[in-house]
């Protein structure tokens, strides 16, 4: 974090993020969890030594494939394409995009019998047997992320419109009240991301380095506060909420992160048993098959065990002689070990640098490469935290909608090189 820092001087460079989601849960968890015996429960000193060296290779190869991407640059936005977009159509791609997200969570609010009934009990929400409709309200942050952008591109002086602020307003608060009454850490992080950091990336400002560190720790606190206070979070509470978050971390069960991770490590490992890409592949070609016209698609396609725990709990019977809670999921670093063997590490590497180059597109560029940017910074936390199941078909969704709209929206000029510029010029 201090070399990314003192190369960039941007708080919203990656690894000023995920760094401390690293820390979180391969340095402090496990450290909380083994001097309170715990880990012992679980794991003898061999598989923890194997478990924390293979996080150690894991976090160090995508640290250094995120600085080898290059680091060292001019201020954040000091270097803009002299490309011009028009906001309009920025307005209108995020309008359609954020209407679709809107009317799918309508759908599965009304599918549950309301909005009382979807956020009186707790981890509630909307339901529908379609997929495509469960996983389009994503589009809701796409739309206020889109909006941001036409607002960013309209030129000094033109405070943005009433309309703009109205739609963003619109498509922001379901997804805002949708996470928070469900107590989900992922839409809430998403959520701030797209709500509050967009806005100093699109106007290439960044808050001061205390202020944003305190913003950050504060947004961290928070979300585990909501995953601590899940079951009393929700419509008809008592609101009877702990301030102390310290059972995260201590408190150690088959579905901690950690342990779960470790699970999947040596389960994997000691039955030699690895996907090599084949969940991957699943999310891009299996997946967007509606289960309604092939319901076996995953047996069908040699991976019946997607179903639960993404494939990640396969053999923790046999190999530790305890099961992996459900729903749980391992981290980054076991997910791509059960998918690469030690190939997972070059493969993090490789991560490592997309997130640095996207992130370095997004400073130097602007644009389109500024909206996939902050895509990225929103779901590092599934990808931090969970698994690639959670972040390949997101990422997919979200940005075919970005690059589609950017498009659009620069058809009508040309591009007229480059020439150092403080914000898009706004066409004449």
């Amino acid at each position: 974090m201090v070399i990314a820092f003192d190369g960039s001087r941007d708080i919203f460079h990656p690894l000023m993020y995920i760094c401390p989601m690293f820390l979180f849960i391969y340095t402090y968890m496990p450290m909380r969890l083994h001097s309170a015996g715990q880990l012992a429960i679980y794991f003898d000193d061999s598989q923890l030594v194997f478990i924390q060296m293979l996080n150690l290779l894991g976090v160090i190869a995508f640290i250094g494939g995120c600085l080898a991407a290059g680091f060292r640059t001019a201020s954040p936005g000091e270097y803009f394409a002299a490309q011009v977009f028009d906001g309009r159509r920025l307005l209108i791609g995020g309008a359609v995009a954020g209407t679709i997200g809107l009317v799918a969570w309508i759908i599965s609010i009304v599918n549950v019998g309301g909005f009382v009934n979807a956020f009186d009990h707790s981890y509630g929400g909307g339901w529908d047997s379609s997929g495509y409709v469960r996983d389009a309200a994503i589009l809701l942050l796409i739309g206020v992320l889109l909006i941001q952008g036409s607002m960013a591109v309209s030129g000094p002086g033109s405070g943005p419109s009433f309309t703009s602020i109205t739609l963003a307003i619109v498509f922001a608060t379901p997804w805002l009240v949708q996470a928070l009454l469900t107590s989900r850490r992922g839409p809430t992080f998403a959520f701030a991301v797209m709500a509050g950091a967009s806005w100093y990336l699109y106007r290439n400002r960044r808050p001061p380095l205390i202020l944003g560190t305190v913003m950050g720790l504060a947004l961290g606190y928070f979300i585990i506060f909501l995953v601590v206070n899940r079951n009393n979070i929700h419509l008809g509470t008592d609101l009877e909420l702990s301030t102390d978050v310290t059972s995260v971390t201590e408190g150690a069960n088959t579905g901690n992160e950690y342990i779960y991770g470790g699970g999947a490590v040596l389960s994997s490992r000691k039955a030699g048993h690895y996907y090599w890409g084949k969940r991957y592949l699943a999310q891009v070609t299996v997946r967007p098959i509606p289960s309604a016209i092939w319901p076996t698609k995953y047996a069908d396609f040699g991976l019946p065990e997607l179903l639960t725990n993404a494939g990640t709990g396969e053999g923790f019977g046999e190999a530790l002689g305890w099961k992996g809670a459900p729903g749980s999921a391992p981290g980054v670093i076991a997910d791509l070990w059960l998918e690469f063997w030690w190939f997972s590490v070059p493969v993090l590497a490789l991560m490592g640098w997309g997130y640095g180059r996207v992130w370095l597109k997004a400073v130097t560029m602007g644009g389109p490469w500024l909206s996939q940017y902050c895509v990225f910074f929103a779901i590092s936390i599934y990808f931090v935290m969970q698994t690639m199941e959670a972040v390949i078909f997101r990422t997919i969704q979200m940005s075919i909608p970005i690059w589609i709209t950017w498009t659009w929206a620069a058809r009508r000029y040309e591009n007229v090189g480059w020439v150092p510029r403080t914000r898009w010029a706004r066409p004449a």
